[in-house]
């Protein structure tokens, strides 16, 4: 996670963001949550990310989209489990109540005019926070 990602973590409420471009993922971790963390999403595989999680305990649980590579190797005992993010009507049922009913921000990390759409679609190929969004 970047730095700006660790500001959205914390902007939106998260009890601790760890930076694993500079932050030791398994120290900070290990002083958070002593006996490990209890789930872990990823969005991204490889060798710092099989290490991260060593962090979680034993009845823990690990996910991950379809489509991240290389695929998680998570330690002997646990299962990382792949999803596509194709949800049953009732969960998009129950989002829609949550949404309803609370204040709800999409985070938008940059909008561009309908004139330069191919700038939108390039950008998709790069680093950024949030949703892109086209002005029409």
């Amino acid at each position: 996670m970047s730095l700006h990602g660790v500001e959205l973590c914390r902007r939106i409420g998260a009890d601790r963001a760890i930076n694993g471009r500079s932050d030791d993922v398994v120290a900070a971790t290990k002083q958070f949550a002593p006996g490990g963390i209890d789930t872990a999403l990823l969005a991204a595989g490889g060798p710092a990310a099989d290490k991260a999680l060593t962090t979680v305990q034993s009845t823990g649980r690990v996910a991950y989209p379809n489509g991240v590579q290389p695929i998680p190797k998570p330690p002997s005992g646990l299962t990382a489990t792949a999803f596509d993010c194709d949800p049953e009507p009732e969960l998009s049922a129950r989002l829609h109540r949550l949404v309803g009913n609370a204040a709800f921000t999409v985070h938008v990390a940059k909008t561009f005019p309908l004139k330069q759409a191919a700038d939108a679609q390039r950008m998709l190929d790069t680093h950024y926070l949030g949703k892109l969004a086209l002005k029409i």
